[in-house]
């Protein structure tokens, strides 16, 4: 167990302490911060990752004031890269779906107001996917990641273990260390506005 927490309780309760404080700062966030950082972790996306090397990539659909994705699916679409995008199953899974229209392809009316795919787009084997990037609530300088707390990406990187795995964030939301247990994916690049975190093993 890599946290000096005692037992699963305490990091149930150290994780929801951490979403319930980041959430609140992200829903807060003006159009203008979002825009700028975004554009620059853009930017540096591109300086960083040579996209011509992946031949299929997973990107989520920006939510809630997370890190925009439009430009980088859009960028790696242009590249001649399939892009597949996540699709809830139910309340603990979900599938990947390719689209070739971020505009067209994209269903907004969604049970939670997310982006996803239309139930049309075709079906995404994850073993196909050779790199992902992942949103989340909180990283760590470690290259954990905390989400929502359902395990939608957890469960979907234990059945592809070979790709590339990028988290997108603002600086505000690395911190030095955040609660881990043993069923979260540790990822291996992190990119905010002015940091780039790896991952040691």
């Amino acid at each position: 167990m890599r946290t000096s927490l005692h037992n699963d309780s305490d990091i149930k309760e150290a994780k929801q302490l951490i979403r319930a404080s980041f959430k609140l700062i992200r829903n807060n966030l003006e159009d203008s911060f979002i825009q700028n950082k975004s554009n620059i972790i853009y930017k540096k996306f591109k300086n960083i990752v040579n996209i011509a090397k992946f031949n299929s990539i997973c990107v989520y659909i920006d939510f809630n004031n997370e890190v925009e994705t439009k430009n980088i699916i859009e960028y790696a679409m242009d590249n001649n890269i399939k892009v597949s995008v996540p699709f809830l199953v139910d309340d603990h899974n979900m599938k990947l779906k390719y689209i070739n229209d971020y505009e067209k392809d994209i269903n907004r009316n969604t049970r939670f107001g997310n982006g996803e795919p239309f139930e049309h787009c075709k079906d995404c084997h994850i073993e196909e996917v050779s790199m992902f990037i992942i949103p989340a609530i909180a990283f760590d300088e470690k290259c954990n990641r905390l989400g929502f707390g359902k395990g939608y990406y957890d469960n979907i990187l234990k059945l592809n273990k070979n790709a590339l795995r990028i988290g997108l964030a603002y600086d505000y939301q690395i911190l030095p260390s955040i609660p881990k247990d043993d069923n979260d994916e540790i990822l291996d690049i992190i990119i905010s506005e002015s940091k780039v975190v790896t991952a040691i093993f």
